[in-house]
């Protein structure tokens, strides 16, 4: 019987497969297409060019010392983002009060974006890593506020008054309806959320930085190394595509739980 529902996963794996790398065949096929008959040689490197650079910066270490400080300073801030987000979203969802007063602060800010507020988190916070936090963490908390606010809000009415009527308590309410309803919504901002560290974190290391990606990236652009550059841009797609599908993995499971939970409930 395993067996059975086994075989259709695995022919839509395997489907799935098939679809991604015949996608990623023709563009990088456009990309050598494209830089050996419509570009200047100096100015679009050709994909061999980029992945024999991209060797050469792995086997030197170089590249990896530079991702692997981006996506420490991402992580910081990233989680914490997240964390205020959830707290803040929460509150806003449950107390209308603190909507009515937080609502129209987001809502200002909503349009400002983190690259606007570089160099003002560097007169803020210096040229240390704390400037990029703070960046980072502005892209992520606002998506995650308003997104947990949705969830704890979009709570169906019937399984709140079920609990009243059971002498539920606040807390129980919050704990065990509130927030596995909202769940689906919170998981959801932090994906999208995710993004916007990873534009955050590259605007404020091309300004000021001494490590990282888009310090990288611009240190090519100083000495016109393009092939360098789409490493850097290359390697920040691989870096987001895989840690999408690590975060797409554990949100598939994440509500698989839930749907056990909304039945039980």
């Amino acid at each position: 019987m395993e067996c059975r529902f086994m075989q259709p996963r695995l022919a839509l794996l395997l489907k799935h497969t098939a679809i991604t790398a015949v996608s990623i065949s023709l563009a990088i096929f456009a990309w050598a297409l494209f830089a050996r008959y419509f570009a200047f040689p100096d100015l679009v490197p050709s994909p061999w060019e980029t992945f024999g650079t991209g060797a050469q910066l792995l086997s030197s270490g170089a590249l990896l010392n530079h991702v692997g400080v981006s996506l420490e300073r991402v992580l910081v801030g990233y989680a914490a983002g997240c964390a205020i987000g959830i707290f803040v979203g929460a509150l806003m969802g449950r107390i209308r009060t603190v909507a009515q007063f937080v609502d129209p602060l987001l809502q200002f800010m909503r349009p400002i974006s983190p690259v606007a507020l570089v160099p003002l988190s560097i007169i803020w916070f210096g040229i240390g890593d704390m400037s990029r936090y703070f960046i980072i963490f502005y892209g992520v908390v606002i998506i995650v506020i308003l997104n947990t606010a949705a969830g704890v809000v979009s709570t169906p009415n019937i399984r709140l008054n079920a609990a009243k009527c059971l002498g539920a308590r606040r807390s129980q309410i919050f704990r065990r309806i509130i927030i596995p309803s909202a769940v689906p919504y919170i998981l959801t901002g932090m994906r999208v959320a995710l993004g916007f560290a990873f534009m955050g974190i590259v605007a404020a290391e091309m300004i000021a930085a001494q490590s990282g990606i888009g310090y990288l990236i611009m240190q090519s652009r100083m000495l016109l190394r393009t092939d360098i550059m789409f490493v850097g841009l290359v390697t920040l797609g691989l870096l987001g595509a895989a840690i999408d599908g690590c975060f797409k993995l554990a949100i598939n499971r994440t509500m698989q739980r839930f749907m056990e939970h909304q039945i039980n409930v």
